[in-house]
């Protein structure tokens, strides 16, 4: 809401409608006074610096990965896994002769972390490779969920890497919001 302000007092300045003076009176020099740089600015500069301003669009209240570097780090090296798993992605839909995303799907889930996913319809093309190369973690109506070493193996590194990511910015958000506490006046 304190980013809101600025626009809102624009919005007042601007307006020329009826009761225009009285809410310029009666708003417009509250809101000079609690914008400027003695006063919601820096709470403002703050929540900038601090919030990720995209996830917040989301509804996802994070501290923005630039505000700290070890934050930083940690998501550098989360994306740079992430982009490994894509790779690994295609591979294997290309070992197994299947649409990228079409055919075999990609899953992150809280059980088994990054899956590989096939409907029920495209196991049988791939039946045999299934069960030479790969572990299945599971095979359901909706389709068979499945591993391999590699995929294991990145998905546990992403693993470790979110832990640590999540551990470091609760440890930020305390910090963030033990400051933002000394705006309540």
């Amino acid at each position: 809401s304190s980013l809101r302000l600025p626009y809102i007092k624009g919005a007042i300045e601007r307006y020329e409608g009826e009761f225009s003076s009285l809410l310029k009176s009666k708003y417009l020099d509250a809101l000079d006074y609690w914008t400027d740089d003695d006063h919601l600015n820096k709470f403002i500069a703050l929540v900038e610096a601090a919030v990720d301003l995209e996830q917040l669009e989301n509804g996802e209240y994070m501290i923005s990965a630039s505000y700290d570097s070890k934050l930083l780090d940690l998501k550098n090296q989360m994306d740079a896994v992430e982009k490994q798993i894509q790779i690994l992605h295609k591979q294997t839909a290309n070992e197994l002769d299947l649409p990228v995303d079409k055919g075999l799907k990609l899953d992150k889930s809280t059980q088994f972390g990054h899956v590989f996913r096939i409907t029920k319809k495209e196991e049988p093309k791939v039946r045999k490779k299934l069960n030479v190369s790969f572990i299945v973690l599971e095979t359901r109506k909706d389709g068979v969920k499945f591993t391999n070493t590699k995929l294991k193996k990145l998905g546990d590194q992403y693993g470790k890497l979110l832990e640590e990511y999540t551990s470091v910015q609760k440890e930020l958000v305390a910090r963030v919001v033990q400051t933002a506490a000394t705006f309540s006046e």
